[in-house]
């Protein structure tokens, strides 16, 4: 069988992973569902059965293995790397299914289906299956050159032992589904290419600003050459998830207890003997003002249902914004999911502000509302911003599962249906 040489810069691309055989016909990705230090290259600690899967696979001969979590820019890394060697005409991916990211059936759907005009992986239930940063040319070899071997949820190391073995037999061997052995380097020469990082942070992007991304992002015209050395970076971390227990818990007991005044006073009022209610009118002037004089809310009437539409929509954030505030006096505060949500939320209310001024309203509904906004945004700029630090979930700080409060909170913006957008 004919065997030929990887790219020059085989493999571009750095991550936790394993180097084996060049020559080998398949690579193994672990899906690492786990709390873990940071994301890589810098990780400080992968349970141990993990680590012990992506030994098993090089020491079996697999050319490739290492660990996969998120569905963007650590799909985009396998891909760089494994267009960079023809020999590779396998992979394996195994391990439990990373929570929160679905990164194992996302990159088992682009191998199946691909990604459609807004690069975009079809069929992927993942959050932001997104590949802005390679090339399409490597997107389409990666699929041509590829068979995929579904392990999804194994984590015995016989069994990766088995299929690794399968793969690289002269003869049709059976394991499980599949009918393995090695075919051969395929027919066309090594794709090398690097992350572009035109997109540093797909995890950050929404569906809505999508369009916009793709006006930035241009297909090089020799996509088959080293675009840009992008091993020194960081793998950047998926936006993690954040916990507001306690601080909401606290915030819930400190109203609690001023329900509890309010009704105490009230009871109190409500018992209180004629002759003692008459002593206390007698001290009152007759002209006095009440203890507690009542709240009155002004209600604002939207005259049109495109001005209805812009007030439903800035109602929505007076909960984002006590929530987002809640959550910056826990753990949350040091983490990286509480800025991406404030800077998720910021985009959205500079969006509306834009939508302001393209509306048929009038120019003092107009500047009434962006002032609205604008003290919105004022409050936001008061919160973390800095996505560089890592999740309190990754760590092992936060034990509440698969749930986070910050893209929670941004959530109750979905709650507000009608009416229907301008």
């Amino acid at each position: 069988m004919i065997k030929i040489q990887p790219s020059s810069t085989y493999p571009p691309e750095r991550g936790c992973y394993l180097r084996g055989n060049d020559n080998s016909p398949v690579a193994v990705v672990v899906l690492l569902n786990a709390p873990y230090g940071t994301l890589p290259p810098k990780v400080q600690s992968i349970p141990h059965e993990i680590e012990n899967l992506v030994k098993v696979a090089i020491e079996t001969g697999a050319a490739l293995s290492g660990t996969l979590q998120t569905e963007n820019i650590g799909i985009e890394k396998i891909v760089c790397n494994i267009v960079a060697n023809p020999n590779i005409r396998y992979l394996i991916v195994c391990g439990e299914d990373v929570e929160g990211h679905n990164t194992g059936t996302a990159i088992k759907a682009l191998v199946d289906n691909g990604i459609d005009e807004r690069r975009t992986i079809i069929g992927s239930q993942a959050k932001t299956p997104y590949l802005f940063n390679i090339p399409l040319e490597a997107i389409s070899r990666f699929r041509d050159q590829l068979t995929l071997i579904d392990l999804i949820g194994e984590t015995d190391p016989e069994v990766i032992t088995k299929a690794v073995w399968s793969c690289y037999q002269e003869n049709p061997t059976p394991f499980k589904e599949y009918s393995l052995y090695d075919p051969g380097a395929y027919s066309d020469s090594a794709i090398s290419c690097s992350l572009t990082l035109r997109v540093e942070h797909p995890e950050e992007v929404e569906d809505w600003e999508i369009d916009e991304v793709l006006k930035g992002i241009k297909e090089p015209e020799t996509p088959s050459v080293k675009l840009k050395r992008a091993g020194d970076e960081p793998m950047k971390k998926g936006r993690g998830v954040l916990t507001i227990t306690k601080r909401l818990l606290k915030v819930t007991e400190e109203l609690s207890q001023i329900a509890r005044l309010c009704i105490e006073e009230i009871e109190g009022l409500e018992v209180a003997s004629v002759e003692e209610l008459k002593k206390e009118e007698a001290v009152l002037p007759e002209k006095a003002e009440p203890a507690v004089k009542p709240i009155t809310v002004a209600k604002e009437v939207p005259e049109t249902e495109e001005e209805l539409y812009f007030a439903n929509q800035l109602r929505g954030y007076n909960g984002v914004l006590a929530a987002l505030q809640a959550i910056d006096g826990d753990m949350c505060h040091n983490g990286c999911s509480l800025p991406a949500a404030v800077l998720k939320a910021q985009k959205r209310l500079n969006r509306l502000k834009e939508d302001f001024g393209n509306s048929s309203l009038s120019g003092e509904t107009k500047q009434r509302l962006e002032g609205k906004a604008n003290g919105f945004i004022e409050m936001l700029e008061s919160l973390p911003q800095d996505t560089s630090q890592p999740c309190q979930k990754t760590v092992g700080n936060c034990t509440i599962g698969a749930g986070c409060f910050a893209s929670g909170a941004l959530k109750m913006l979905d709650l507000i249906t009608e009416p229907a957008r301008p």
